[in-house]
């Protein structure tokens, strides 16, 4: 079992925030690499009366997630979602592969997103219910093996479409140039129609929904790393002016730059 050591991305306050708890990740088994993006596991012990807010931006995967005894379902996410830690506690999750889920699920990606539902959408009561007793009594490597073999059934071949959906946002998030989406046509091959119905149908959300996501990234490192101007920030971001960064910031976000700069702790 291969941890990821790199740091997670769209973490708000990263160095601030992560000494409230401990995160594991772990690679999936190369069977399930086109299934799981990866494991996930965050456990916390908090002083008394100790209460960490973690926020995070947004994330257009979908994920499986066991919490206080129950096993979920959390389709992508628009816009930034906080997570209140107190006293003694712990989560298991599964993050899923782009476009992954598609064939196991009856509607579009779109009508899930923002929506949290039971983890019967995947697996029948009963099987949901044993996994629970299962994953509370494993250490990370168990837990990793446990699921597995119940996600096995889900690990299908990819269709040409999903593959190019899962493309086209890897594109954009390792492609710092590209901020629109006639930019990623050109990049990509594809018509803007063509991307605007495969994240549509397999993804959820607008290409330049992502694009603006994976931009805001790099301004989240930049304004951690707390030396860099607004001006510089939005010309390294290839945005035309202020305004239009502030206002993506603060939609995707919740707040301006300048808030955000402004809650990080001393």
């Amino acid at each position: 079992m291969q941890s990821i050591q790199q740091a997670s991305s769209g973490v708000l306050h990263q160095q601030q925030s992560q000494q409230h708890y401990q995160l594991r990740r772990y690679k999936p088994h190369s069977q399930y690499a086109e299934l799981v993006e990866q494991y996930w596991f965050v456990d916390w012990q908090l002083p008394a009366k100790t209460i960490h807010t973690q926020q995070n931006l947004p994330d257009p995967n979908l994920h499986l997630v066991l919490e206080k005894n129950q096993l979920t379902l959390i389709g992508p996410v628009s816009k930034k979602y906080s997570y209140k830690m107190s006293g003694t506690g712990g989560i298991v999750g599964v993050k899923f592969a782009l476009a992954a889920l598609a064939p196991h699920l009856p509607h579009t990606m779109s009508y899930y997103v923002d929506k949290t539902l039971p983890a019967s959408h995947l697996f029948t009561e009963d099987i949901a219910h044993h996994l629970v007793s299962l994953l509370q009594s494993s250490d990370d490597q168990q837990a990793v093996s446990c699921l597995e073999a119940y996600l096995k059934n889900l690990a299908v071949e990819h269709s040409d479409a999903q593959k190019q959906a899962a493309t086209l946002v890897n594109l954009i998030k390792h492609s710092p140039h590209i901020y629109s989406v006639a930019q990623l046509a050109d990049e990509s091959g594809l018509s803007q129609r063509s991307i605007q119905r495969l994240c549509h149908r397999y993804i959820g959300l607008s290409p330049k929904w992502l694009i603006r996501k994976y931009r805001l990234h790099q301004a989240l490192k930049q304004l951690d790393k707390g030396d860099v101007t607004m001006i510089d920030l939005a010309l390294r971001l290839g945005y035309s002016d202020q305004p239009h960064l502030i206002r993506d910031f603060k939609e995707i976000v919740g707040m301006t730059p300048k808030h955000y700069v402004e809650q990080k702790t001393p």
